[in-house]
């Protein structure tokens, strides 16, 4: 099997499918996180940008006005082409979008200043590697900064599905390192930390971040309904249960969303994620 193998087929596949549809709305719904990623990074004119796991791109643009050049990366050539048509419309001749795997990806050693990453970097199957391969990339006392999940349980936009499906079923383990790739394998800081120094990255920091995001990045309720149940990993909760079952956990989901629905502005929730800097 190819390295990531199973990310690719997935993220050009069937898991795409809802991102390219509603890329407006993950960004609105995610920006909290944009921010305190691109405020955290300080990048300056002079700074190369690499950016991986971009998606549809919008990290990648708005670190390009704040930088010299910005390259994003994805395994995704569904999302990438929304990126590319993004950087199209907004005349940014400073960005390149590439599909590639960032784990083997030949990057030139030492071209980078920084590297982020919004919730990409949870996705390789060899994560020593993959930061190994990373952190060569970056020019001596070069920074690099993601955003990665917390736990299930301290996302409360999560656990509005959460809670309903474990009144009929116990909720799977979901991530940590040990589980594989996937939304929640960097859910440990300690994890987190000891994976970066044993690649060899110096000044290593986990912070939380905190926040309330906008449902579908402020939609309409029934428009958020149908987003929060089309997300892959709503979809693979809820199919752990059976009809009757599914019915009754659909029923509270859309209750507990309509509680926390705000006329004009949309379904407000609580997001908790990691901030994680380190040099080289």
């Amino acid at each position: 099997m190819n390295p990531n193998q199973g990310q690719t087929e997935a993220w050009n596949g069937g898991e795409s499918v809802h991102y390219v549809s509603h890329a407006d709305r993950y960004d609105r719904q995610l920006a909290p996180f944009t921010e305190a990623l691109l405020k955290h990074v300080h990048l300056g004119p002079n700074d190369t940008v690499l950016d991986i796991g971009c998606g549809c791109g919008v990290t990648t643009l708005q670190a390009a006005r704040r930088a010299r050049a910005a390259l994003g990366v994805d395994i995704s050539h569904p999302l990438v082409g929304i990126a590319r048509d993004r950087a199209q419309a907004a005349a940014a001749d400073n960005v390149e979008f590439v599909v590639a795997d960032a784990q083997t990806q030949g990057f030139d050693e030492g071209h980078f200043d920084a590297i982020i990453s919004q919730f990409g970097s949870m996705f390789f199957d060899d994560p020593e590697g993959a930061f190994t391969n990373l952190r060569r990339a970056l020019v001596p006392g070069g920074r690099a900064a993601f955003i990665t999940w917390q736990e299930l349980d301290a996302n409360d936009w999560l656990m509005v599905v959460g809670r309903a499906v474990e009144r009929f079923a116990e909720l799977p383990d979901l991530g940590g390192l040990a589980g594989g790739a996937g939304m929640f394998a960097l859910k440990h800081p300690d994890e987190i930390t000891a994976l970066l120094t044993g690649v060899g990255f110096t000044n290593i920091s986990v912070e939380p971040v905190s926040t309330t995001i906008l449902l579908a990045g402020g939609a309409g309720l029934d428009e958020s309904v149908d987003f929060l149940l089309g997300m892959g990993m709503v979809r693979g909760l809820l199919g752990r249960l059976d009809r009757d079952q599914r019915e009754a956990a659909l029923d509270e989901i859309r209750a507990t969303l309509a509680e926390h629905y705000e006329a004009g502005l949309g379904v407000r929730l609580g997001a908790a994620g990691w901030l994680v800097s380190a040099h080289n």
